[in-house]
C-alpha cells in the first residue's frame, strides 16, 4: 500500500511538472489592462505576471495594428524556461497573452524583448510557479 501511494505521488509530481511546459508559449487574446508602458513605444503596454509559468500581456493602445517579429525572454539564476520566438500581430485596442513555461527555483531577473522594446522585472521561481514579480 505504501509503494502505491509513493508511486501515485511521483506520477502526480511528474504530470504537474509537464503540464505547464506543454502549454508553454501559448498565445491567447484577452482584455487585460495594464499600466506599464515602455518608453520606446507608447503604443504598447506590457505586463509581466507570475503564476503557473510566466504570463505576459501585450496590449496595443494605439490607433494602428502592430507587428512584433521577434520576442526574446531571458531569465537568470537557476531557472530553465521555454523561450521560443514567435511573431505577433496585435490589432488596435486588443491584448495578446503569451505564456512561457518555467522550471527552477530561486530569485531571477526577467528581461523580455519585443523587437527593440525591452521590459524588465524581477521575481522568484519555485519549481514551475513564478511569484513576487515586480
Amino acid at each position: 500500500m505504501r509503494k502505491k501511494i509513493i508511486g501515485m505521488l511521483a506520477i502526480g509530481l511528474v504530470i504537474s511538472l509537464l503540464l505547464p511546459m506543454a502549454s508553454a508559449n501559448t498565445i491567447q487574446e484577452g482584455n487585460e489592462s495594464n499600466t506599464i508602458r515602455p518608453a520606446k513605444s507608447p503604443q504598447l503596454e506590457i505586463t509581466i505576471r507570475g503564476g503557473l509559468g510566466l504570463h505576459v500581456y501585450i496590449k496595443n493602445i494605439g490607433p494602428t495594428d502592430v507587428h512584433v517579429s521577434e520576442m526574446k525572454l531571458n531569465l537568470d539564476g537557476r531557472v530553465k524556461y521555454n523561450a521560443d520566438s514567435e511573431a505577433l500581430d496585435i490589432e488596435a485596442g486588443k491584448t495578446k497573452h503569451v505564456i512561457y513555461g518555467v522550471l527552477g527555483f530561486g530569485a531571477t531577473n526577467i528581461e523580455l524583448t519585443f523587437d527593440t522594446i525591452t521590459q524588465t522585472a524581477s521575481g522568484k521561481v519555485l519549481f514551475w510557479i513564478v511569484y513576487g514579480v515586480e
